[in-house]
């Protein structure tokens, strides 16, 4: 048997599908930037800081093919974080700096 239904109770109940998906994909998006963060810039000093501000470095690389993890600099570890030789201190896998140079 066909139920029928009407185009106001049909719209609300896509407009509710459509809320809880933008809201489930905000919350995945925010729990996956907070995996990400390897370093607290509020615990470096400030020589640190000023050294991956001036080398750009982000903790997600714009090109998936130069991230950290494929650097000649980057040391792995467990996890998503790693040692950069440059900044001596932790780097995410997935991040990029502009002293980025491919392992040899």
């Amino acid at each position: 048997m066909l139920h029928k239904i009407s185009r106001r109770a049909l719209s609300q109940q896509l407009g509710h599908l459509m809320g809880g998906t933008a809201f489930g994909l905000l919350l995945l998006r925010s729990a996956t930037a907070a995996d990400k963060l390897c370093a607290d810039p509020s615990t470096m000093d400030s020589g640190q800081q000023s050294l991956r501000a001036s080398l750009n470095y982000s903790e997600s690389s714009p090109d998936h093919s130069k991230t950290c993890s494929v650097c000649a600099f980057y040391q792995a570890a467990d996890g998503t974080c790693g040692n950069c030789m440059i900044f001596s201190g932790p780097a995410n896998k997935g991040g990029h700096c502009d002293s980025w140079s491919p392992k040899g």
